[in-house]
């Protein structure tokens, strides 16, 4: 026969899965963020070029932080790419709201005028 669960039990388990569920959403947060997202590709390319130049290929140790500051620019150079298309897409929303500004204020311009004629 199945053993009943005591009311503690119960609420132990149901703060186990908050937990559960709260460190599962700081993980999503922590992933997309993207000043952390910078921060893992750097990471992640900092460590293929030191696995690079550790490879045997005879390169001198001066290429190493040549490489390194070749991928700092092309992360930079990413980034502002980035950075640049968000701001222009920004730009389409902003002339959305101005148009329908404009057409609330025109809409709102015609109605006072019929008022003002009704009332004539």
């Amino acid at each position: 026969m199945a053993k009943k669960k005591s009311l503690d039990d119960m609420r132990d388990e149901a703060f186990r899965r908050q937990d559960n569920l709260a460190s599962d959403v700081d993980e999503l947060v922590d992933r997309v963020n993207p000043k952390n997202a910078v921060t893992r590709w750097k990471n992640e390319l900092v460590g293929s070029v030191k696995s690079f130049s550790d490879a045997g290929d005879e390169k001198s140790p001066v290429t190493l932080p040549v490489a390194i500051a070749g991928g700092v620019i092309g992360v930079v150079l990413i980034g502002a790419g980035i950075a640049a298309a968000i701001a222009l897409s920004g730009g389409d929303e902003k002339a959305e709201k101005n148009a329908e500004k404009q057409k609330a204020k025109a809409a709102t311009a015609k109605a006072k005028e019929k008022a003002h004629r009704a009332g004539s």
